[in-house]
C-alpha cells in the first residue's frame, strides 16, 4: 500500500480518537488538582462578625482543616447586609477551591425573595458542598406569663386576639412566628428587634411577653428560670434543650422551621476539589469534640452532600417565597 494511503488511514483513526479522549482530560486535569489540593492557604469567608455562632462553627471547622490540610484556613469575617456583603465577595472569587463561603440558609432560599435585587445568583454563582450545622429556634415566654405550655398560650391568645406580643429580631423568626400564628390560629403581634440580644433584654423587661428566637441567647436565661422554653421549632427535639417538645409534639403538626449554615465555594470550583472538601469537612463536623463544642450554642452537625444541599434549597425557597410575598417582606 502507497505510503501516502497508510498515513491517511493512521490520521483517519486518530481523528476518531480524539472526541473519545477530550472528556477524558479535563477529569484526568481535576483530579490531579485535586490531589495536591491544598497548596496554599484557603480563604473561609464567614457573612458575620466575630464571636457568634456562624463564626464559632467557622473557626471550629478552620482550625481542623488547617490541621488537617496542613494548611492555614483562614476565617474571613465579611458580616453586614443580611450576608450579601460576603456572599457577593464570595460569588466572585476564582473558582479554584481556595475561596469558601459560609452561607445562612437565608443567603440562598430567603434573600431572593426579600430583595429586588441580588448581588448575586444563589444558584447559579456558588457549588455546594455541604449543610454542616442546623439550628431549630425556640418559642419562649417570660416568667411573668401564665404560659408554660404552648396550649396555654394559644388558649390565651384565643380569648384575647391581638393582646400578646412577640418578638424577633430576624427574618427566619419572624416568619416561625408568622407560621405558628397561621397553624394554631391566633393573633399575635410582631415586634422587630435588631438582634438576639435585644429580643432577651425585650423579654427581661416586660416589653414582650413571648418570642421566637435562636437558642444560644436564652439558654442562662432559662436555666435561670427567668425564661420559659415553651418550644423548639425543628422536626426533632435540640440536643441543646432536649426536655422541650418541639411544635409539631406540642398540637402544631406539621410544623418546622430549621436553619442552618453551609458550606459552598464560587460556580465552575472543579468537581474533584469539592469533593474533597466535602469528604473532608463532613469528617471534621462528625468529630464529637466539634458537636459538643457546636451544641452549646445550639447548632447541631450535619454533612448533606451537595446534592442534597442543592434540594433542600430549592425545596425552602419554594416553601418561603409565597409566605415573603404574602407578608409584603421587602428590604429593598
Amino acid at each position: 500500500m502507497p505510503m501516502f494511503h497508510l498515513l491517511r488511514r493512521a490520521a483517519q483513526r486518530a481523528a476518531l480518537l480524539v472526541p473519545m479522549l477530550l472528556p477524558v482530560l479535563p477529569a484526568a486535569a481535576q483530579a490531579q488538582a485535586a490531589t495536591g489540593f491544598p497548596a496554599r492557604p484557603v480563604r473561609l469567608i464567614v457573612p458575620f462578625p466575630a464571636g457568634g455562632p456562624a463564626d464559632v462553627l467557622g473557626r471550629a471547622i478552620a482550625q481542623r482543616l488547617s490541621e488537617k490540610w496542613r494548611q492555614p484556613v483562614v476565617v474571613d469575617n465579611k458580616g453586614g447586609a443580611n450576608t450579601l456583603i460576603a456572599a457577593q465577595e464570595a460569588a466572585r472569587a476564582a473558582p479554584d477551591g481556595y475561596t469558601l463561603f459560609m452561607p445562612l440558609d437565608s443567603t440562598y432560599t430567603l434573600n431572593p425573595a426579600l430583595y429586588s435585587r441580588l448581588p448575586y445568583d444563589p444558584i447559579k454563582d456558588f457549588a455546594s458542598i455541604s449543610i454542616v450545622a442546623r439550628q431549630s429556634l425556640v418559642l419562649t415566654a417570660t416568667e411573668r406569663t401564665p404560659f408554660r405550655t404552648v396550649a396555654d398560650l394559644v388558649a390565651a391568645a384565643r380569648a384575647q386576639p391581638g393582646s400578646i406580643n412577640y418578638g424577633s429580631s430576624t427574618t427566619s423568626t419572624q416568619l416561625a412566628g408568622e407560621m405558628f400564628t397561621r397553624q394554631s390560629g391566633v393573633k399575635l403581634v410582631q415586634v422587630p428587634y435588631r438582634g438576639a440580644s435585644e429580643v432577651v433584654k425585650g423579654m427581661l423587661s416586660g416589653d414582650v411577653e413571648v418570642a421566637f428566637d435562636g437558642i444560644a441567647a436564652n439558654v442562662p436565661h432559662i436555666q435561670s428560670g427567668k425564661i420559659r422554653a415553651l418550644a423548639t421549632t425543628g422536626p426533632v427535639r435540640s440536643a441543646a434543650l432536649p426536655d422541650v417538645p418541639t411544635l409539631a409534639e406540642a398540637g402544631l403538626k406539621g410544623y418546622e422551621l430549621l436553619m442552618w449554615n453551609a458550606l459552598s465555594a464560587p460556580a465552575g470550583t472543579p468537581r474533584a476539589i469539592i469533593d474533597k472538601i466535602h469528604k473532608d469537612v463532613v469528617e471534621v463536623v462528625q468529630r464529637k469534640e466539634v458537636r459538643d463544642q457546636l451544641m452549646v450554642f445550639g447548632l447541631e452537625t450535619a454533612g448533606t452532600t451537595p446534592e442534597e444541599m442543592d434540594e433542600t434549597i430549592r425545596r425552602e425557597t419554594a416553601k418561603y417565597a409565597p409566605l415573603i410575598k404574602e407578608l409584603g417582606l421587602k428590604l429593598n
